[in-house]
C-alpha cells in the first residue's frame, strides 16, 4: 500500500479497543475512513492490499442488540408473548448475558472475528441437511444468448473461468470498496477453485487445492478429467477456447457412444443426501482404490462442467435445472459446478460454506461479459494452430454392493426435484423509477415482497434479508430484519378504502425508512441477530445453561420468508446485455418461500422464487404475481394515481 510498509503498521492491534461503545458512535469508523483517506493513495491495489488492516467485527453492545430485537419481534408476537419476550430480554440483558457477553469480547481479542469459525462451523459444516434444496444456491447466465452452441459457450465460460482464477491466485483482481472508497474482504476469493466439501458423519470439512491443473466434466454420467494446461516450451500454458472446445467434442463423443450405466450414471445424487448419509456411503466407497482414485480427481478439480442434454424452455425452467439438474449431473459437494444446455444457455450451482453469493457474482459477472464469438462459435483466428493435447481421462468407479444406496440416493433427489416449484418473474419497471421518488431501491423492494406476503396469507411473516458485514475482517453476512411497525400498519393500510392515499404514502415511507435505517446499522457491524447467535454459542463454549431467552417463540421462531438481492455491476465492464438474470435458493422452511431479485439495470428486477410443493398454502406461481400486483400497486401510490 503506497507509503505503509506493513511489518511496521500495528493496525490491527489498534482496533482491539476495549470499548465497543466506539463502534456504536461511529468514532472508530471514522478514524477508518481518514486512515484511508490518508494512505490509499491513487492505486491500483492487489486483491489482498488490505486484507490485514481491516478492522474487526465489533460486538455490539447488550443493551442495544436487546432494544433492536423487541422493536423487530413485536409485530410477530401476541401480546403475551411479547411480555414473556420482554421479561426474557430483561433477564439477558441485566444477568445472564453478561458473563456471555464478556466472553465474546474476550474472543474478539484473540481473533480476527470472533464470529466466523463458528459461523461456518453452525450454519453449514455441522448442519446435516441435504445441500442443494438447503444451502447451495445458483446464478444464471445473462439476458442475451451470445451462442447456441453447447461446446463453443462452455469452453468459453472455462476459458474465461480460468482467466479468472489466474487474476485471483496472482492477486491482480482488483479488490472491491465500498461507495468505491471503504475496502472490503476478499478472503473468499480463495475458495472459488479447486476446492471441495467433503462430508463426515457430525461435520464436514473443506479442501483446497490452488495448484491442480485440471476440471471434471460430467455428461450422461460419465465423469471426464480434463487437463486445462499443458507445456509449452518449458512454460505452463492455459489452453485456448478452441482446444477446450475440441477436448469437449472428445468427451461427448465418448460419453454419447457408451451405454448406460444404469444406476451407475446417478453416482452424483450421492452428494445431494442427507450429509451423514452421504458420509457413511464415500467411507465404503473409499475402500475401492479406484474409486478413491476418481474421488480425489473431483474433489480436486479446479471446478465441474455439466454438459447436459436436456434444453431449458423458459428462465423458471432454466433456474430450477441449473439449481437441481436430474439428480445425476451436479457434484453439489463442489464450490461450484458450471452447467451449459444443449441451447447454449448456462449457469452454475455454488456450495455456500465458504463463499458467499457475493464473492460468486463478481467471478461469474467477468466471465460473462468476457465471452468472445464468431457467428456464435469460438472464433476461428483462435483455431489456426494447435498443440498437441492428451485427451481427456475417463474416471473408472467400482460399485459392486453399491446399487441399494445408488437407488436410495436417486429416489432422494429425485422426489426432492419433485417438490421445488421455482418460478422466475420480471417487473414493469426498476431502479430508475424507484430512486426518482427519493427512497431506497432495496427497501421498496422488501416492502413490496411485505404486501405480496400479506395479502396472500392475512399474516406477517419473519422476514429474513441478507447484508454484507465484508467492511470488516473475514466478514460475512449479517440479518436485515424488514418487518416492523410500520410495515405491518402500512400493509394493512393498503387495501382500506378508509385510509387515505397520502396517509398510506407516509406509511410506506416510515417502513422504508425503518429498513433502512436497520441495514445500514447490519452492514456497518451493528446487527442483532449475529450477536444473539454468538451470545447462544458462547453459552455452549462456556458450559452455562442457555438463558430464557432462547427458549421464547421469538427466538425459536423460523423465516417464513427469506430475502436476498443479488449484487452485481463491479466494474466498468459490466454490461446490460450480459448480466446474470439473477440467482435463488432453497426455502430455509419447509411451509415458506425464498425470493431473491436481482436489479438489472435500470428498468427490471427479476424475482426468483421458490417453495416446496407439498406445502398447499405457499404457491411460487402465485407468490410471482402477488408481487408484480403490489409493484403494481405501489407505483400507482407514489404517482398519486
Amino acid at each position: 500500500m503506497p507509503g505503509v510498509t506493513a511489518p511496521n503498521c500495528n493496525w490491527w492491534d489498534m482496533w482491539n479497543i476495549d470499548n465497543s461503545s466506539c463502534w456504536r458512535n461511529g468514532q472508530v469508523t471514522d478514524v477508518w475512513l481518514y486512515l484511508i483517506d490518508k494512505v490509499m493513495g491513487k492505486g491500483p491495489y492487489s486483491l489482498f492490499e488490505f486484507q490485514g488492516v481491516l478492522p474487526p467485527l465489533p460486538v455490539p453492545e447488550l443493551a442495544e442488540t436487546c432494544t433492536k430485537y423487541l422493536e423487530v419481534a413485536r409485530p410477530l408476537l401476541s401480546p403475551e408473548e411479547y411480555d414473556r419476550t420482554e421479561e426474557a430480554l430483561r433477564l439477558l440483558q441485566e444477568k445472564d448475558g453478561k458473563p456471555l457477553q464478556k466472553y465474546l469480547i474476550r474472543r474478539s481479542w484473540k481473533k480476527r472475528s470472533w464470529l466466523v469459525e463458528w459461523w461456518i462451523e453452525n450454519i453449514y459444516l455441522k448442519r446435516r441437511e441435504p445441500l442443494p434444496e438447503n444451502s447451495n444456491y445458483y446464478f444464471l447466465d445473462g439476458l442475451e444468448l451470445p451462442a447456441s452452441c453447447q461446446l463453443s459457450r462452455a469452453a468459453t465460460i472455462i476459458f474465461n473461468l480460468l482467466k479468472f482464477r489466474e487474476l485471483v491466485s496472482s492477486e491482480k483482481l482488483q479488490g472491491v470498496f465500498f461507495q468505491n472508497r471503504v475496502p472490503m474482504c476478499m478472503d473468499g476469493y480463495r475458495y472459488l477453485f479447486g476446492t471441495c466439501r467433503i462430508p463426515c458423519v457430525e461435520k464436514d470439512y473443506f479442501v483446497m487445492h490452488h495448484h491442480t491443473k485440471h476440471i471434471v466434466v460430467i455428461r450422461k454420467g460419465y465423469y471426464f478429467s480434463m487437463d486445462v494446461y499443458t507445456h509449452d516450451d518449458g512454460t505452463l500454458q492455459q489452453l485456448s477456447p478452441a482446444e477446450i472446445k475440441e477436448q469437449l467434442r472428445i468427451i461427448c463423443e465418448t460419453a454419447d457412444a457408451e451405454d448406460s450405466n444404469g444406476l451407475a450414471n446417478s453416482l452424483a445424487s450421492v452428494t445431494s443426501q442427507h450429509r451423514t448419509v452421504w458420509a457413511k456411503q464415500r467411507q465404503v466407497m473409499l475402500e475401492s482404490e479406484q474409486n478413491a482414485e476418481s474421488l480425489e480427481i473431483i474433489e480436486t478439480a479446479i471446478t465441474v462442467i455439466s454438459l447436459d442434454t436436456v434444453s431449458p424452455q423458459d428462465l423458471s425452467e432454466q433456474a430450477k435445472l441449473v439449481m437441481m439438474g436430474d439428480g445425476t449431473n451436479r457434484w453439489y459437494d463442489k464450490s461450484m459446478t458450471i452447467v451449459v444446455f444443449p441451447n447454449g444457455k448456462a449457469g452454475a450451482t455454488v456450495e455456500h460454506s465458504y463463499m458467499d453469493a457475493t464473492i460468486f457474482s463478481r467471478a461469474w459477472e467477468y466471465v460473462l461479459s468476457h465471452e468472445q464469438y464468431k457467428n456464435g462459435q469460438v472464433p476461428a483466428e483462435q483455431c489456426a494452430w494447435w498443440r498437441k493435447l492428451a485427451p481427456p481421462k475417463q474416471l473408472q468407479w467400482n460399485l459392486n454392493g453399491f446399487t441399494p444406496a445408488l437407488e436410495g440416493a436417486k429416489t432422494h433427489i429425485q422426489k426432492t426435484i419433485q417438490d421445488i416449484d421455482l418460478v422466475v418473474v420480471g417487473s414493469d419497471y426498476g431502479k430508475g423509477w424507484i430512486k426518482k421518488q427519493r427512497v431506497s431501491p432495496d427497501s421498496f423492494l422488501q416492502m413490496a415482497l411485505q404486501l405480496a406476503y400479506y395479502r396472500l396469507h392475512e399474516e406477517t411473516p419473519k422476514t429474513y434479508e441478507s447484508a454484507t458485514t465484508r467492511m470488516f475482517a473475514l466478514g460475512r453476512t449479517e440479518t436485515i430484519r424488514s418487518v416492523s411497525d410500520h410495515s405491518v400498519k402500512w400493509v394493512k393500510s393498503m387495501d382500506r378504502d378508509d385510509v387515505s392515499p397520502e396517509d398510506k404514502v407516509s406509511l410506506l415511507k416510515k417502513a422504508i425508512q425503518y429498513q433502512t435505517d436497520y441495514k445500514v446499522a447490519a452492514v456497518n457491524g451493528r446487527g442483532v441477530d449475529r450477536h444473539l447467535l454468538g451470545l447462544y454459542l458462547a453459552a455452549q463454549d462456556m458450559g452455562h445453561p442457555l438463558p430464557q431467552f432462547f427458549n421464547t417463540k421469538a427466538w425459536m421462531m423460523t423465516d417464513k420468508l427469506s430475502t436476498s438481492q443479488a449484487p452485481a455491476k463491479f466494474t466498468q465492464e459490466w454490461k446490460l446485455q450480459t448480466c446474470t438474470v439473477g440467482y435463488g435458493f432453497g426455502p430455509s422452511h419447509m411451509e415458506g418461500y425464498s425470493v431473491s431479485y436481482m436489479v438489472i439495470g435500470e428498468d427490471l428486477v427479476n424475482f426468483h422464487i421458490c417453495t416446496r410443493k407439498h406445502c398447499t398454502a405457499t404457491m411460487s406461481e402465485k407468490m410471482g404475481a402477488a408481487i408484480k400486483q403490489a409493484m403494481t400497486d405501489m407505483k400507482a401510490l407514489m404517482e398519486g394515481k
